[in-house]
C-alpha cells in the first residue's frame, strides 16, 4: 500500500496503461489516418511510464516520508 503513495510509481502506472491503450488502438482501428501517431505515442508513453517505475524502486532511506 506505500507503493501507491509514491507518486512516481501512480505516474508510471497511468503512462503505462494509456501506452498499451494507444498501442491496442493504433492496431484494431485500420480507418485511422495516420496509425503511426498513436503507436509512437504508446511507444514513448510505455518508456517513460518504464523509467518511473524503475525510478520509484530505486529508494533511498532519506526519501522516507
Amino acid at each position: 500500500m506505500k507503493k501507491f503513495f509514491d507518486l512516481r510509481f501512480v505516474i508510471g502506472v497511468f503512462f503505462l496503461v494509456v501506452g498499451i491503450l494507444l498501442l491496442i488502438y493504433s492496431f484494431t482501428n485500420p480507418s485511422m489516418a495516420h496509425p503511426e501517431v498513436n503507436r509512437w505515442s504508446g511507444i514513448f508513453f510505455m518508456a517513460f511510464a518504464i523509467i518511473m517505475i524503475i525510478m520509484s524502486f530505486d529508494k533511498k532511506p532519506e526519501d522516507e516520508l
